[in-house]
């Protein structure tokens, strides 16, 4: 026969059990799981902003995977096979390398690095900035990334065309890639969405 529970011990019992699931107990432990990683699959201006980033921030793990001239729908490939190991949020730097032309083909590639992040997942993607190719500029492909992003909410577009704007000293002859201090301001852009995605997914 067991020890009889006295009445003090089990109110006091009752009351932790209610604690740890009250609605700020519940969101404490999902941003527990969420943690404090990101993946960042990206072309060469992921490669520039690698060294910021991690700086940027600070306390989490980032993992990249970027190489010169990676396109959007290698990028969102490589997130698909990935998908099982994911982090919950994930950085895409990807479509400057794409033909300004094949818009579908770029918005092809958005919906599938979002089907590759899941609804429980958040996606950063900074919009693009390059000078316009054939004729044709990529204010088509900045045009998919804000009606997607207006219609989910795990997708987070950095204003990369903004920041650039506004800064057109940092960059070069291609216009493209930025010096030291572009990517620097690249980078903390890019965390400051990172987090907001954890946030959220926290909630």
């Amino acid at each position: 026969m067991g020890c009889p529970v006295s009445r003090s011990a089990l109110v006091l019992f009752l009351a932790a059990l209610a604690a740890t699931s009250t609605p700020a107990a519940a969101t404490a432990a999902k941003g527990q799981r969420v943690g404090k990683r990101v993946f960042v699959v990206g072309d060469s201006l992921a490669v520039g902003t690698r060294p910021y980033l991690g700086r940027a921030l600070g306390g989490w793990r980032v993992r990249t995977s970027a190489s010169i001239s990676k396109q959007a729908p290698e990028g969102a490939a490589e997130l698909m096979r990935r998908r099982r190991h994911l982090p919950p949020v994930v950085v895409a730097s990807l479509g400057t390398n794409g033909d300004p032309h094949a818009v579908g083909s770029f918005e092809a590639s958005v919906k599938k690095a979002l089907r590759a992040v899941g609804k429980h997942g958040c996606l950063v993607w900074p919009n693009i900035v390059r000078p316009s190719v054939g004729g044709a500029s990529y204010a088509g492909y900045n045009r998919v990334l804000a009606r997607l992003a207006a219609r989910r909410d795990n997708l987070r577009v950095v204003d990369w065309v903004a920041i650039a704007a506004h800064n057109r000293g940092w960059f070069g002859p291609d216009g493209v890639h930025p010096n030291a201090t572009g990517y620097m301001v690249r980078a903390r852009a890019i965390a400051r969405q990172v987090r907001r995605c954890r946030r959220s997914l926290a909630e």
